[in-house]
């Protein structure tokens, strides 16, 4: 019986863990933006449809934190973005590992960064740029052409 009950146990947390894991998927600028789920490790690829898409990021989890998802946030940055977050990448003393990339929709999808930190930062899209902040004063700015800057705090 107690053997039983482990096995349900284990059932039980191995599907909460898997449900977290899913396939994700966003339109951005005309493409298709996907978070994919593959063995243990999730894969972002972006392309016009399923059969024509590029890998562009991949980790233990993938998250999008903001994206231009319409006419008045590509106008705000100046083209179709998406800002992802991609955890357990290097180790921290405290806090979770994090990188943050802005992948650029062009004619060809590209990754700019990472910004590596410790910290959960929330991205704001304001008027040519993306800002990330952190709760411990944490900022870093990007910029189309320019690409990463962290402002003197």
């Amino acid at each position: 019986m107690r053997a039983l009950a482990c096995a349900v146990c284990l059932i039980g947390l191995t599907q909460s863990a898997w449900a977290e894991m899913r396939d994700e998927e966003v339109i951005v600028g005309g493409k298709i933006v996907k978070i994919a789920v593959f063995d243990t490790l999730e894969i972002m690829t972006v392309g016009p449809s399923d059969y024509e898409k590029m890998q562009v990021l991949s980790g233990a989890d993938v998250e999008i934190v903001a994206l231009t998802g319409d006419a008045e946030s590509v106008a705000l940055v100046g083209q179709p973005i998406v800002v992802a977050e991609v955890t357990g990448t290097h180790s921290c003393e405290e806090g979770d590992a994090r990188d943050y990339y802005i992948v650029t929709l062009g004619e060809v999808p590209a990754p700019e960064g990472p910004v590596s930190t410790c910290q959960e930062l929330a991205a704001l899209l304001t008027s040519g740029a993306v800002v990330l902040t952190g709760e411990a004063g944490e900022t870093w700015n990007w910029a189309p052409g320019t690409g990463w800057t962290a402002p003197a705090n």
